[in-house]
């Protein structure tokens, strides 16, 4: 027997472990239940609403292009300082119940694990984070949507 013959059942399993939703707990923290581009893909299908954390800049420039899109920054940036949105939580319970299905995405996938900890610890019942963010959505192909800016004719 060769020795792929005998890992290929070990390759099989860790497959689909790495395929699997993570969670990430501990007793200081909220579960949060990670979960990869495709698996996003197919929530949104079925009705769950995106909620995109990055800048409106960001935001502006392209987007995951999905039926129920909101975008609410959970970090605002100065040249001086990286800080929460201290009204992060108010606006996004001013567009979301916390029974809503929601898939959490950002760029990377960092803010939205950040984001994704502090609306399961502020009540929400069924969020998910987005591994990978937006990078990951474009780079498997999926959906986007760009707002066109209009040029000017002198920008011609």
């Amino acid at each position: 027997m060769d020795s792929l013959h005998v890992l290929r059942p070990f390759l099989l399993i860790f497959i689909v472990f790495i395929h699997l939703p993570r969670t990430t707990t501990s007793k200081s923290e909220p579960k949060v239940i990670t979960i990869d581009v495709s698996q996003a893909q197919n929530l949104l299908d079925s009705g769950y609403t995106f909620l995109d954390v990055r800048t409106v800049e960001e935001f502006k420039k392209g987007r995951v292009d999905s039926e129920n899109v909101f975008n609410v920054p959970y970090w605002l940036y100065t040249p001086q300082v990286q800080e929460i949105n201290p009204n992060f939580l108010k606006h996004v319970s001013s567009l979301c119940n916390q029974t809503d299905h929601l898939v959490v995405g950002c760029k990377s996938g960092v803010r939205s694990l950040h984001a994704t900890k502090f609306l399961v610890s502020s009540g929400f019942k069924t969020v998910r984070n987005m591994d990978g963010g937006y990078i990951a959505w474009v780079n498997n192909r999926f959906p986007v949507k760009v707002e066109l800016k209009e040029l000017k004719y002198d920008e011609l």
